[in-house]
This record gives C-alpha cells, sequence and structure tokens, in this order.
C-alpha cells in the first residue's frame, strides 16, 4: 500500500522557516523603531546643548563689550594711545602727558653735536614748535631737564655729565627766552646720567616740562 503527500499541505521545516522569517522581521521592526527613537533623543540633546552654548556666547559678546567701554572711559582724552601724543617733527619722539605736566622730550644729537652745548641751527625749528606748545598754556611754568647717557666725560671741556647736561639746558632756555617766553617761568636743571633710556641714544636727550598752574 503506498502513501501519498498532498502538494497542499507543505512540509513542516518550510512552515517553521516561515515562522522564524516572521519573528526576525517583527524583530527588525522593533530595532529600527528603537533606533529612531535614539537618534530622536540625541537629536534633541544636541540641539539643546547648541542653544546654550548659543546664550554663552551672547553673554561672553555683552560682557566684552562692556570691558571696552569701560576701558574707554579711563583712556586719557587730551592725547591719543595712553597718553602720548604722535610722534612729531625729527625727534621720533612723542609728548606725553600727566595730569599737571605735559613732557616734550628732544633728541640731543638733534640739538647738539657731541660733547657741546651750543644749539644747531638745524634745530631751532625744533624748538620754534616747543614754544609754540608752551603759548597754549597759559599761566604754566616751564622746568627744562638736560639728560646725558652713561659714558663718563673725556674729551669735553665739561668737568661732568651733570655740567655738560646743565648747559645744554641752559642753552635751550636761552632760545625758549628769545622766542618771547618769560624767562622768570623756567627753570634749569642738569639731571646727568640719573635717568637713562633703553639706549645711549635715546638717553642723550632734554626733556622740556610744562607744569600748568591748575
Amino acid at each position: 500500500m503506498t502513501t501519498t503527500v498532498s502538494s497542499n499541505n507543505p512540509p513542516r521545516r518550510s512552515w517553521f522557516a516561515a515562522k522564524i522569517a516572521g519573528f526576525a522581521l517583527v524583530g527588525l521592526g522593533v530595532f529600527a523603531g528603537g533606533c529612531n527613537n535614539a537618534m530622536k533623543d540625541e537629536n534633541a540633546a544636541l540641539m539643546q546643548e547648541n542653544a546654550a552654548l548659543r546664550e554663552r556666547v551672547t553673554q561672553m559678546e555683552t560682557n566684552q563689550a562692556a570691558m571696552q567701554q569701560q576701558l574707554a572711559a579711563r583712556q586719557p582724552t587730551n592725547f591719543d594711545d595712553g597718553g602720548w601724543s604722535q610722534p612729531t617733527g625729527r625727534t621720533g619722539e612723542r609728548t606725553r602727558t600727566a595730569p599737571r605736566e605735559t613732557v616734550i622730550p628732544i633728541s640731543g644729537d638733534i640739538l647738539f653735536d657731541s660733547g657741546q652745548a651750543t644749539l644747531k641751527s638745524t634745530a631751532k625749528k625744533d624748538l620754534d614748535k616747543v614754544v609754540a606748545q608752551i603759548r597754549q598754556h597759559q599761566g604754566a611754568t616751564v622746568r627744562i631737564e638736560g639728560h646725558t647717557d652713561t659714558d663718563p666725560i673725556r674729551k669735553s671741556n665739561w668737568p661732568s655729565n651733570e655740567a655738560l647736561s646743565k648747559a645744554r639746558a641752559d642753552a635751550v632756555r636761552d632760545y625758549l627766552v628769545s622766542k618771547g617766553v618769560s624767562r622768570s617761568a623756567i627753570t634749569t636743571v642738569g639731571m646727568g646720567a640719573a635717568q637713562p633710556k633703553g639706549t645711549k641714544a635715546a638717553s642723550r636727550r632734554v626733556e622740556v616740562v610744562i607744569v600748568d598752574s591748575y
């Protein structure tokens, strides 16, 4: 007797395979849904962090602007660049100002030959500018300070750097007086090498100090 299997009933293995495939599809759907939710959560967290960073940047810019305003309010109003004017004339140096003093440094090499206290003829136009500045300070007194470098006197008629610097200050005073500045308003002092600058050339100078009476 022969038993036949109908083609309408699939083998049990095919049934199990179909069931497994169905479970796999369901699992993939659940996994995909879970990943999608995780990505949404991560994206929301990133957006929140970005918003916080933007807020911090805005606050920092606000603080920086406030600091710049405070610094600007503390800057001197009479001169640019922290109390110094722009370079004038051939000196290459700049006028600086204090609450009551305006200091005008002039290179000694421009005013005098080495070891000498006689003004060069070419220096007078620089001193004319100093006269113009003094006239802008009504009632002010003027202190002229002579300065030298640290090299000791060897081949000069002057016994010391102090004596040479005093003679140079006196020479500048005499020229200012010849241009109408009151002699009684001027004092001179020879500083010698007591206040050197960064280089010997910069140390050799005359400083005209205008002292306002207010």
